[in-house]
């Protein structure tokens, strides 16, 4: 199968939520209310209302259009990289809008009068793990980035290597530390939560859940090894990012800011050439890849880091 077949397939996966919606309603049409409940205050109770056509007409046309744009990013020639994440995106938005239809909708049903229907409680938590398991389905959907031919020469003489004997194996690996400043920025979340406790506990229940799931994001370990360079993330390393050794074209030092990557993680440079683990400003590895691409990981020893891998990348070339 195709690059542009993988994402096309990615697309479809990424609009099927927007069909849920016109299905559903035409399901549920004789035993909804008009109007329909659009917002409740924190207290559960409706404070804002809509016309049931009108309601449908505007999840209709957003998830349309969002999964319209997921079918065209997937056929256009641009980088894809860029390509597959405007089709998660979209997935992520279609689940997330659909969610919000359905949650209304079931809430609503065979409740004569828009302001009698109940908040939601469960519902948000279900709504926010159905988008991210439907986001990490349209991703499998595009399937892995295509791989780029292997490196045919050596790393530059100039660059710096560790002395490895012949059969000798080596392994480096460091736990990331992500600045504090990244975790300072989710006390918001817990003081938001902590105030609607008692207001609404399924909505403080909910930014709690988002803030721990942040916080174990922010935990990562970096290996290099004959593979290359492996990145896992969370308490138990999953998901994984493996950049092989075969796509490495050097390495070296380097340093990082914050501000020049948008801020803290997992990134892409905005010419998307680049990708990066950016945890803090300071040291770096910076990995020179085939394909005129790159890849940014800060570390505490970039210099035996790039040294190790220049290493690694001399005995597999010697072994080729």
């Amino acid at each position: 199968m195709t690059d542009r077949m993988r994402l096309l397939r990615g697309a479809v996966v990424a609009a099927v939520p927007a069909a849920v919606i016109p299905l559903t309603a035409w399901i549920w049409w004789d035993r909804l209310p008009d109007p329909l409940p659009m917002h409740w205050n924190l207290s559960g109770a409706v404070d804002r209302t809509a016309g049931l056509t009108a309601t449908l007409t505007g999840y209709l046309v957003v998830a349309g259009l969002i999964a319209l744009t997921a079918l065209v990013s997937a056929v256009i020639a641009v980088h894809w990289r860029l390509r597959r994440a405007v089709v998660a995106g979209a997935g992520a938005l279609t689940a997330f809008a659909a969610g919000i239809w359905l949650i209304t909708a079931a809430l609503s049903l065979d409740v004569a009068e828009a302001t009698a229907v109940d908040g939601p409680g469960w519902h948000l938590l279900a709504l926010f793990a159905g988008t991210a398991a439907w986001t990490g389905l349209t991703v499998l959907a595009c399937g892995p980035a295509p791989r780029h031919p292997a490196v045919a020469e050596r790393p530059p003489a100039t660059l710096s290597r560790l002395d490895l004997g012949d059969g000798q194996r080596a392994v480096w690996t460091e736990r990331g530390a992500v600045s504090r400043w990244a975790y300072l920025a989710l006390l918001p979340l817990f003081g938001v939560a902590a105030a609607l406790a008692l207001a609404n506990p399924w909505v403080a229940v909910s930014l709690v859940l988002l803030a721990l799931v942040l916080i174990a994001a922010f935990q990562t370990r970096i290996t290099v090894d004959a593979r290359g360079l492996t990145i896992g993330f969370g308490p138990v390393g999953r998901p994984r990012v493996l950049i092989p050794l075969d796509e490495i074209v050097s390495a070296r030092p380097d340093t990082v800011r914050i501000a020049e990557w948008g801020g803290w993680g997992y990134r892409n440079s905005l010419d998307m050439r680049g990708r990066g683990l950016i945890l803090r400003s300071g040291d770096a590895v910076r990995l020179e890849l085939a394909g005129d691409r790159y890849f940014l990981a800060t570390v505490r020893d970039p210099a035996t880091v790039s040294a190790l891998l220049n290493s690694l990348l001399d005995k597999n070339f010697q072994n080729r």
